[in-house]
């Protein structure tokens, strides 16, 4: 069997010895294993006959592959070795973080076919794919402040950080998005702020939306209707407690497949964008379900 091994360099906690590691232990699994590097472009080249791409990396690596596989209609299943600051599929699914006991499931999972298989419809923006999570607010202006120095040495508190900083100036942004219902028609929303969640997971152990999957062919919305500093340390606080942040009056939810930014205000707006724990340059226009499906290799214990 031929495994395709695709890392960041980037990665928050990635290492030559854990790659090293890594393909060693798919070695020692009897496969024959290609290493790849990713690049900030997101140019993946799959390799011909490959049965299983693993990513090395974190979501924002992940990105990039399941960018390029849904061009390259990639039939070949993905597992996600958790190198990155933070590994929120890698977290749902359940993947080891140690080489060894991550290579041989991964290889029992690829072996043991169909029932090991997690069929993950795709999630864009604006035509690209993303994996786990959107948000527009003080989030995305905290992921545009961190320094990347410090999350290289301290991973996520980077961005706490940076939150931190906020503070002291407060941003005040304004969003109207247009949202897609079960029945069709269509509702108008007016927010300071709003998350995406595809999964359930959220910045490491939280969870926006409990009822989040990554085989759901929905994706969940929550829109801060105000978002000052006390509306949104309290949504922080019940998230870290582990209630529905929809519990609070003035956030709301809901399972949709699609949605139209119309407009957002003022211009520190247009920096408050943060996709996969990494900056977005630029606001979104409309985030969207595909038909399209990529598909994760389950990790089996031996």
């Amino acid at each position: 069997m031929k495994v395709q091994l695709i890392y960041n360099p980037a990665s928050g906690t990635h290492s030559d010895l854990n790659l090293e590691n890594l393909r060693l232990a798919f070695q020692a699994c009897s496969a024959e294993v290609a290493v790849t590097e990713t690049s900030i472009e997101g140019d993946v080249a799959f390799e011909p006959g490959c049965d299983l791409v693993c990513v090395s990396g974190g979501d924002g690596a992940l990105r990039l592959v399941v960018r390029a596989a849904v061009r390259a209609k990639l039939s070949a299943p993905i597992c996600v070795y958790p190198a990155g600051t933070v590994n929120l599929i890698a977290k749902e699914i359940g993947y080891s973080s140690d080489p060894g006991k991550f290579a041989s499931s991964a290889i029992a999972g690829l072996i043991k076919g169909d029932t090991a298989r997690l069929s993950a419809p795709v999630i864009v923006y604006d035509d690209q794919a993303f994996v786990a999570c959107l948000s527009a607010g003080p989030d995305g202006l905290a992921v545009a402040g961190h320094s990347p120095a410090l999350k290289k040495r301290l991973g996520g508190m980077a961005y706490a950080i940076a939150a931190m900083k906020l503070l002291y100036s407060w941003p005040l942004c304004r969003f109207e998005l247009e949202v897609k219902q079960e029945d069709l028609s269509i509702r108008a929303l007016s927010c300071e702020a709003f998350y995406i969640a595809k999964g359930r997971h959220y910045a490491g152990n939280w969870s926006l939306a409990q009822e989040a999957r990554l085989q759901s062919d929905q994706f969940y919305l929550l829109a801060l209707r105000v978002a000052r500093r006390r509306h949104f340390l309290r949504f922080i606080l019940q998230i870290a407690m582990g209630r529905d942040p929809a519990a609070l009056k003035f956030v709301e939810k809901m399972a949709t497949r699609s949605l139209v930014l119309k407009s957002h205000a003022p211009e520190e707006a247009s920096r408050a964008f943060q996709i996969d724990g990494d900056v977005l340059p630029h606001p979104v226009g409309k985030v969207k379900m595909l038909d399209e499906s990529i598909t994760y290799c389950i990790p089996v214990d031996d």
